[in-house]
């Protein structure tokens, strides 16, 4: 994976950001604790890749997909924040910021069988997210909304935009590169039911959709828990660590309908295999990364000029 971001001596890419603080850079914004191993084996080669496409001198996308409670997030967050210290200008967006207004929201998730407010294919406005890209992309400003998940007694609702001039943006999201392709419809769920089934049909249908997004990326790093139960365990952890630190609790029917929406709505091995991933990072039980596999020779075409 460092050859492939242009480094070709572990102790050169190892010195190279133990120089600007290594492990312990930023490390007072990770939301929830992580080892060290996370930061070195999967937090710092991102890093990386986010510097190769600054020394592109191009505007780059980077797609970061994984399941819920496998980290993506909090991971995301802490680029930003290791990039604002480092004087980079990056920007996390999710696909979550661009849900729809509350009451286009409701319409558009009205009597799915998991009652979940959000988070199906079709929940999100990508029109809108399309435009505030290719403005980004023909001006450098990139101005997007932001969803607020507390308000409406948990239901969400945007709060405000954030504008910003990145030359660098991480976009993640539980389904990012998700690709449409043959499959059985009751793959791994074998008591899907009518309602379940009809669902899944229609969030395949909207997944068709997201496709002008996933064409924006320029690189697709992919967090793969190994078995999807994980994601559902992982996801609780997270829950359990903020409510501990923050004193918010959660409803663990909620939950259990919402790991049930995971598992059903997109066929699982359109998850586990994003056809379009550039670095796949094999997760374990513990969440440390077993193996890595670079799926791609080279970077792409924007950024492919830079090396460490």
């Amino acid at each position: 994976m460092l050859e492939h971001l242009g480094w070709s001596c572990f102790d050169d890419w190892w010195t190279r950001w133990a120089g600007v603080g290594g492990l312990d850079l930023a490390r007072n914004q990770w939301v929830i604790p992580v080892s060290d191993k996370w930061i070195a084996f999967v937090a710092l080669p991102l890093l990386s890749r986010v510097e190769v496409a600054l020394k592109s001198d191009q505007q780059v996308v980077l797609g970061i997909s994984a399941l819920p409670g496998c980290g993506k997030s909090t991971l995301c967050s802490w680029v930003k924040s290791a990039s604002e210290q480092l004087g980079w200008p990056v920007e996390h967006l999710s696909l979550d910021d661009y849900y729809w207004p509350s009451q286009q929201l409701e319409d558009s998730m009205r009597g799915n069988p998991w009652s979940v407010p959000r988070a199906l294919p079709g929940s999100h406005d990508i029109d809108e997210l399309l435009r505030s890209f290719l403005r980004w992309k023909d001006d450098g400003r990139l101005t997007a909304p932001r969803f607020d998940k507390s308000l409406r007694d948990g239901r969400g609702d945007r709060n405000g935009t954030s504008d910003s001039n990145p030359n660098v943006v991480l976009l993640e999201g539980w389904f990012l590169g998700s690709t449409p392709r043959p499959s059985i419809e009751t793959e791994l769920l074998d008591d899907l039911s009518d309602e379940e089934l009809r669902w899944r049909s229609r969030s395949i249908s909207q997944l068709r959709d997201y496709q002008s997004v996933w064409s924006l990326l320029d690189d697709l790093w992919h967090l793969r828990a190994l078995q999807s139960e994980q994601s559902t365990q992982w996801k609780q952890q997270q829950l359990t660590t903020l409510e501990q630190r923050s004193g918010v609790g959660y409803n663990k029917r909620d939950l259990a309908d919402f790991n049930r929406m995971v598992l059903a709505a997109i066929p699982p091995s359109w998850l586990h295999q994003l056809e379009e991933s550039t670095v796949v990072m094999d997760l374990a039980e513990s969440r440390n990364v077993r193996e890595v596999h670079v799926m791609s020779s080279q970077l792409s075409a924007s950024s492919s000029s830079a090396t460490g």
